[in-house]
């Protein structure tokens, strides 16, 4: 049929299933009438791929039939495929422009062991699950890009194995005669808080009041303001903006012959040690924010800030690592 708005406008919502409709005017150009809505649709190449241009009436008929008319000229005009390295390369460059640069470093390092020539040519026997995100959002990028039609990975799920290493009293002793300054007071800061990587490589000096130190709601992963005492650990603190993890990390790991780790790890150290040392659970979440024990009403209604718990709690920890880094 020839589509026009009336004729859309018209057309009457299914009781199951979809139907659809295609335009005389522009071939592959449609719509589809669900139960609930009308969507416009284009279909496009030899393997005829469906694209969705968007819901009437959000979208008008003007607009999904001039986007249509684009996808198919771009099928039409493409005159070679676009190697699987110059999509990478745009990509990354598209990245630098709107992502944090540990985001940027992670999909490069991800993005560079796949060897393909093409796009249509990759690999897609990825077990890794870095990887396998890092191409997630790589494909898609293409697609919006129109450098290809479909994404191989779209149906794998990007399933993230349970991290139960635990770093050994040596390990961290390695780790803490580590001198490369900001990184490794950066590990030094996580190692002695048990706090997460975002609030101490954001660090501003305006949240230290006293002898506290608040990170604001903004950085936080429970979306609450969290408070410490401070004991000490400050004087690893610096607001140096610090964007090369991986390589930092890759040094590490040379220098102290400690692998098989990740940031995240020096809070389950943390963690662990609280408990080895004897330090009430419920006081060791409170420094680390998670603060699982007390849930539901008791949140709600228990407001105190175990502040001398916590002090006393983090002197005890801090002793522990004194004793550690000291041995022999």
């Amino acid at each position: 049929m020839r589509l026009t708005d009336v004729a859309i406008r018209q057309l009457a919502l299914v009781e199951s299933g979809q139907k659809r409709y295609r335009d005389d005017v522009v071939p592959g150009f449609g719509i589809t009438v669900g139960t609930n809505r009308k969507t416009f649709f284009v279909m496009y190449g030899r393997e005829r791929r469906l694209r969705t241009l968007g819901q009437w009436p959000d979208v008008s008929l003007k607009q999904a039939r001039q986007e249509a008319r684009q996808v198919l000229a771009h099928q039409l005009n493409r005159k070679r495929t676009v190697s699987f390295g110059e999509a990478r390369q745009a990509f990354l460059d598209d990245c630098t422009t709107r992502l944090r640069q540990t985001t940027i470093d992670r999909y490069y390092y991800s993005l560079k062991t796949i060897e393909a020539k093409t796009l249509e040519s990759v690999s897609t026997d990825v077990t890794d699950p870095n990887h396998l995100k890092a191409l997630k959002v790589f494909y898609n990028w293409c697609i919006d890009h129109q450098l290809i039609d479909h994404n191989p990975f779209i149906r794998r799920k990007v399933v993230f194995g349970k991290r139960e290493r635990v770093l050994t009293d040596e390990e961290v002793k390695a780790l803490w005669q580590y001198e490369h300054e900001p990184y490794s007071h950066m590990v030094k800061a996580l190692l002695l808080t048990g706090q997460r990587r975002n609030q101490i490589w954001r660090f501003q000096a305006e949240w230290i009041e006293g002898d506290e130190i608040t990170f604001p709601s903004s950085i936080m992963k429970s979306k609450r303001t969290h408070t410490l005492p401070l004991t000490g650990y400050e004087r690893y603190l610096g607001e140096t903006r610090f964007n090369s993890w991986s390589k930092a990390k890759v040094r590490i790991d040379q220098h102290t012959e400690v692998n098989g780790w990740v940031i995240h790890d020096l809070r389950r150290y943390f963690s662990t040690t609280m408990a080895k040392i004897g330090t009430p659970l419920h006081v060791t979440e409170q420094i680390m924010d998670h603060r699982s024990t007390l849930s539901g009403v008791a949140a709600v209604y228990n407001r105190y800030d175990f502040m001398d718990e916590m002090r006393e709690a983090l002197a005890n920890y801090h002793q522990h690592i004194e004793t550690v880094v000291a041995s022999a």
